[in-house]
């Protein structure tokens, strides 16, 4: 099958790294597979290396990227609903298609859905989508009138659905939205696909590592990889290790961001915390780990990619019960992890540390988590992804 997935940039994210993951699984499979992106100069190329080096990236063509995005700019900020750059990427993408002859584009996140249910129906391509979170945050952030970076989002939002022939969900938080939202344009097209994951690097202990960083043997390691934003939780871990008053406790945090680097300076003098910075193999931080954690209150939060890295290295989670988070954690009546709630918008720093505790002080429970992390990464099975994803592809032709 000839199949198309469209992006808008490619960075360091959870939507971006699957479609790069979801392309490859598919090209290895034997199919014919371009991952087509919007903007090139807002995104970093060497992710795409990274995950899928046999895999082609076309990126739209335009003159002066920079200039022509400070004119979409100023055109949005004066509420004019047109974009220069789009004209571009709208012909390099109808030129894409033509030379692969493709058989059904997969576009992710709303302004691409947009953009190919308009070649689509041009061309007569079908058009599935998968969600990865902005559907549902601008409809709250709009209802709470808050700005998002986009004009008119009710009307966008209904078109796209009416005209994709399948919408992919990846929690069950996204399902109840669109069946109470938007129940008419999504009838018959709802299904529920867990990202698929896998990786060529094997999960195992890293003793180098934690030896580089000066860690003990008997240092117990509290992890976290997520994006630098404050949404993911840094201060309410660094509050619940403070709590802990264990001389054997090290956190570590992996990633970088304007918030991160307040934090790193603001803990700079204690040295059972250690701030790495970005990884382009987060595998090998994650494996210095005895636990992780993602006590996230992102808005945006579905299926967090990182969680799913945990539960590949064997690492026993601690995270909020954000998007699909609590489901993650468990398979086949086996728990994985310890929830700690989200109330009022926060994840109670003490509960936290209670959790992390409870990991320190019950060995027991803390191997039982360690052993139901594979039986948890099931789930996230490649295999059944590219199966289930097939049968989304074969419908939306069909339909």
């Amino acid at each position: 099958m000839n199949i198309l997935l469209a992006t808008e940039v490619i960075v360091p994210g959870g939507a971006e790294a699957f479609v790069l993951r979801l392309s490859k699984a598919f090209q290895d499979r034997g199919h014919s597979v371009v991952v087509f992106g919007f903007y090139e100069n807002q995104g970093d190329s060497n992710i795409a290396r990274i995950i899928a080096p046999s895999v082609e990236v076309v990126w739209a063509k335009y003159p002066f990227p920079a200039l022509l995005q400070k004119v979409d700019g100023l055109l949005f900020r004066l509420k004019i609903d047109n974009s220069v750059r789009n004209y571009f990427v709208k012909r390099s993408l109808k030129k894409l298609i033509k030379r692969q002859r493709t058989e059904v584009m997969h576009s992710h996140l709303l302004k691409v859905d947009a953009m190919c249910v308009q070649v689509g129906k041009e061309l007569k391509v079908p058009v599935a989508t998968t969600i990865h979170g902005d559907y549902l945050q601008f409809y709250n952030k709009t209802k709470n009138n808050i700005p998002i970076p986009l004009l008119h989002y009710k009307r966008k939002a209904t078109e796209n659905l009416i005209a994709l022939k399948k919408v992919v969900c990846i929690s069950d938080k996204q399902l109840a939205f669109f069946n109470e939202v938007f129940p008419a344009e999504t009838k018959a097209k709802l299904t529920k696909i867990y990202n698929g994951y896998q990786s060529s690097k094997p999960a195992g202990s890293n003793t180098t590592m934690r030896q580089n960083l000066g860690f003990k043997d008997t240092d117990f390691v509290f992890g976290m990889v997520s994006r630098g934003i404050a949404e993911k939780g840094w201060q309410t871990a660094i509050d619940a290790f403070l709590m802990l008053g264990k001389e054997n406790a090290r956190l570590v945090f992996v990633g970088e961001g304007e918030h991160l680097t307040k934090l790193k300076n603001e803990y700079k003098d204690n040295d059972r915390i250690h701030f790495t910075g970005n990884s382009g193999s987060p595998l090998e931080l994650i494996n210095i780990f005895d636990v992780a954690l993602l006590p996230s209150v992102y808005a945006s939060e579905s299926l967090p990619t990182v969680v799913i890295e945990y539960l590949f290295c064997g690492k026993p989670v601690i995270a909020s019960d954000a998007g699909e988070i609590s489901n993650m954690l468990q398979n086949e009546g086996r728990q994985a992890g310890i929830i700690v709630p989200i109330r009022d918008d926060t994840v109670s720093s003490q509960e936290l540390c209670t959790a992390m505790k409870r990991y320190m002080n019950d060995s027991a429970l803390y191997h039982e988590h360690s052993n139901n992390a594979a039986i948890c990464f099931e789930q996230f099975d490649m295999d059944k992804c590219i199966s289930s994803y097939m049968d989304v592809y074969k419908n939306a032709m069909n339909a």
